[in-house]
Parts: structure tokens; C-alpha cells; sequence
């Protein structure tokens, strides 16, 4: 019913070079439309904010023009596989657009209310971890996003998650993201989403969305809001001065230490939360690989060891360890053996762990636009593959396929966490050995290929 009323409302045919096709969603003071644009003929996303809106009677148009330039620049400045990707911006008369990459997919806010896809608690977590972790970034460069909540978050059906809206970002004096200052009347916040800072209009910081990012996975892990009030004063009260039912009442299976860390980041003090939001995603982190951490080093047996030592020189990743630095990574790693034919990773999945081939072959393909696939290369012996997942977590390129019976050493992203600094650089250095071998042999490939193209 709902996306029915929404496709009714009146639009222009086109905006720019878009062609607009039905609204999608619609928020305070933006519709968002699906559209595509006729130039390179793919579907996307536009925001569309009317600045003669009558509705917005207490809020001047000015004010909601610059509220919108300050999106598009924050929201063109920063890059992440976390944040929606913004492709273009204008104005046309009293509208103007923000043009972003379409998703599929499913927001928090119906997945808590349908339980559609049904989650694992795993899965859940790892929707905080990706946000958290993309906020950090945001961070970093001086942007505080003043609005998270589920609607604003998107996971995707391999299981990418997506932040949204930075229509109400502010940025802080020591920011590294060029933008126009502009006196504003927008406040940012949901109410029952909004930190005490928030509400006490007081200095906002990254602890603010720490707050708030806490309040969407107290929501999430249990099904229920931890503030609820008929009226918006007594629900301001309530986040002010109310402490939250715990959550294991709510949900008996949460572990403990979850419980504990949500918690933490729900004081009314931010001094006495987390104080940064990538202390929230790593402990989550560590958390969620508790299985893996549990089996750490235990297949690390004495005859793989010695495989290892035989083999050292062919493989590329211990270019430079010592044998107590190897025995160390080995600590954290695991061994995992696959059968011929054994899914290892499939492309568009978020990637976190790599993988060092002991032994065997793997294949690697890539979906292509007709339902098949594609060979792009096949990995042997001390090849390591997927090295993206240590790097910058985003999705799979590729999917890699056991060609034949096949171990693997595996290394997860916060494994490096647990070496001491000199062993997480050594083994950061030598990744970048290998991603500049395999560049320089890609370029070699292309340059072949161009070279016959040309006979």
C-alpha cells in the first residue's frame, strides 16, 4: 500500500539527463527516486530535495539549499565500501539532486520489523562492524553523520552493508573535507535515535554516533527499542536518565560480552563510552571470531610446519619473517583443506580472511553478464589470493574455486591484531609486494592483448 502511494506522487518525467521512474522512499525533506541515466544507461538512485516545498514553512529555503550542498560535498568527498557512492549532484529550478548508486537490498528498520532475511546473530554483528568501521573513516576526516538509525542502513544480499543519508552531517573544526560553513536551523537526529549530546544541543563528537549506532544494535539483537515514550519530552527524559531493560532479558542468546560492550557505549557520559567507534568494531570483531581465534594454531601441526619451512622461499608472503615470526602468524592462522570443486569464496562477498595455498590448485572467475562465467587465472602452490579482505574488508572481485584437493593457510583481517607490530608490518609490507607483482603482470597481460589487437 505504502509503495503504491509513493509511485503516485507527481514528478517530473526528467531530471537532467535522468529519466525518473518511481519514487523508491521519502524522507523529511528529500523523495528518492529510482531513475536511469540515458548516457551510460544505468540505473540509479537520485535524492531530490524541492526547496519551495510548503511544508517546510519554518524552515527557510536558503537554509535547506545549503543543508543540501553540504550533503553533496561531504558525501562526494569521502569514499568508502560502506557508503553509498554518489555519482553526480545539480540543480534545476527550486530541485535540487544528489545522484547515487542504486542498491538492492533490505534497510535494518524492515528486517527488524518483518525478521526478513532471517539473520544469525553473526551476521547481525558483522552489519555493526562494517557500519562502525566506515563511521571510523568518516571520523578520521572530522565528519560526525548526526543521524544513524536502521532506515538509514542497508544491507545488501551479499551481505555488504550500506550507510546512507549524510543529509544532516556536520563537520568538526579539525576536518579534512572541504565544505561552505553555513549558519544552520536543521537539527540533526532521529528521536529515538538520538544521543544526549543531541538532545542537550551540545558539542557532538564521533561518540555521538557511537550512541546511536549502539541504540540500532540494541534494536537489532533484540527486536525492541531501549527508549519508548508516548511523547517526545518523556522519551528525551528517558534517554537523558533511564537506563535500558538489559538485553539478555529481551534475548537470552546474546553472549554476555555483547551485551557488556552495547551497554558501555549506552552511557549517558560520552567519556565513559568506547571513545572511538573502531574500539566498538573491533571488539565486536573479536567477538564474532571467537570460533575461529578457538581453533587457532590447533591444525598448525608439526609436519605442516616443516612443509612450510621447506617451502619457504617459494612462498612470497615470509619473504622477510624470522622462524619465530612464522611461528607466530602461525598461531593465529588456521589450515583449512577443501575437495575439488569446493566453493572457497564467491564474488560480491564481503571478504575478510586470505588465503595461502599450501598445496593444490585453485581457480578464479568472474561472473559475466550473460548468467556465465570467466577463468581469470589459476593459483598454485605459494600463491596467496584474496588479499583484499586484509587490506580494506570490501567485497570479492572474484570467486576462487578448488580445482583440485587443496589446503590453504587462512589469516583473518583482525588476526594481525594479535601479532606484535614488527610481524603485522613485515607481512603488510610483503602484501604489497604481492599486489605490485600481480599489477605488473596484469599490465604485462593487457599490454600482449593490445599489442595482437593491433596485428
Amino acid at each position: 500500500m505504502v509503495e503504491d502511494e509513493l509511485k503516485q506522487v507527481e514528478a517530473p518525467e526528467y531530471i537532467g539527463r535522468y529519466h525518473l521512474c518511481s519514487m523508491i522512499a521519502k524522507g523529511g525533506m528529500a523523495k528518492i527516486y529510482q531513475a536511469t541515466d540515458n548516457l551510460i544507461g544505468r540505473d540509479v538512485a537520485i535524492k531530490i530535495t524541492d526547496t519551495s516545498d510548503p511544508s517546510w514553512a519554518k524552515i527557510k529555503p536558503e537554509t535547506v539549499m545549503h543543508q543540501f550542498e553540504r550533503e553533496v560535498q561531504i558525501s562526494g568527498q569521502l569514499s568508502h565500501p560502506n557508503f553509498v557512492t554518489v555519482y553526480d549532484a545539480g540543480q534545476e529550478g527550486h530541485l535540487s539532486y544528489l545522484v547515487m548508486e542504486l542498491l538492492e537490498g533490505v534497510t535494518l528498520d524492515r528486517l527488524i520489523k518483518t525478521g526478513q532475511p532471517e539473520l544469525e546473530l553473526r551476521e547481525k554483528l558483522d552489519i555493526l562492524i562494517q557500519i562502525a568501521r566506515a563511521l571510523h573513516q568518516a571520523h578520521q576526516r572530522g565528519i560526525i553523520h548526526r543521524d544513524i538509525k536502521p532506515s538509514n542502513i542497508m544491507r545488501l544480499p551479499n551481505g555488504q552493508a550500506k550507510l546512507m543519508d549524510f543529509g544532516v552531517a556536520v563537520a568538526s573544526e579539525a576536518t579534512s573535507i572541504k565544505i561552505k560553513e553555513y549558519d544552520s536551523q536543521v537539527s540533526g537526529g532521529t528521536p529515538y535515535y538520538m544521543s544526549p549530546e543531541q538532545i542537550n544541543k551540545a558539542k557532538v563528537d564521533g561518540r555521538s554516533d557511537l550512541f546511536s549506532l549502539s541504540i540500532v544494535a540494541y534494536e537489532l539483537l533484540t527486536g525492541s527499542k531501549p527508549f519508548v515514550a508516548n511523547t517526545p519530552f518523556n522519551l528525551y527524559e528517558k534517554i537523558l536518565r533511564s537506563t535500558p531493560q538489559p538485553m539478555k532479558e529481551l534475548n537470552p542468546s546474546i553472549p554476555d560480552k555483547v551485551a557488556a560492550i552495547i551497554s558501555i557505549c549506552l552511557n549517558k557520559d560520552p567519556h565513559l563510552r568506547l571513545q572511538s567507534i573502531q574500539a566498538f568494531a573491533d571488539q565486536l570483531d573479536e567477538i564474532v571470531n571467537e570460533s575461529f581465534f578457538e581453533n587457532e594454531g590447533k591444525a598448525i601441526t608439526e609436519e605442516t610446519l616443516r612443509l612450510l619451512q621447506k617451502y619457504r622461499e617459494s612462498f612470497t608472503f615470509f619473504f622477510d619473517l624470522d622462524n619465530s615470526q612464522i611461528y607466530t602468524l602461525l598461531q593465529v592462522c588456521q589450515i583449512r583443506k577443501y575437495k575439488k570443486g569446493d566453493v572457497i569464496f564467491n564474488e560480491g562477498e564481503v571478504a575478510r580472511e586470505m588465503y595461502l595455498i599450501i598445496s593444490g590448485d585453485i581457480r578464479i572467475s568472474r561472473a559475466t553478464s550473460d548468467a556465465g562465467s570467466i577463468i581469470i587465472s589459476m593459483m598454485k602452490r605459494g600463491d596467496v589470493l584474496g588479499e583484499m579482505g586484509i587490506i580494506d574488508g570490501g567485497p570479492r572481485s572474484a570467486s576462487a574455486t578448488a580445482e583440485t584437493n587443496c589446503q590453504t593457510l587462512v589469516l583473518h583481517q583482525v588476526s594481525l591484531l594479535r601479532c606484535d607490530d614488527n610481524t603485522a608490518g613485515k607481512i603488510y609490507r610483503n602484501l604489497s609486494h604481492i599486489l605490485s607483482s600481480k599489477l605488473r603482470i596484469t599490465a604485462s597481460r593487457l599490454e600482449d592483448l593490445s599489442r595482437r589487437s593491433n596485428i
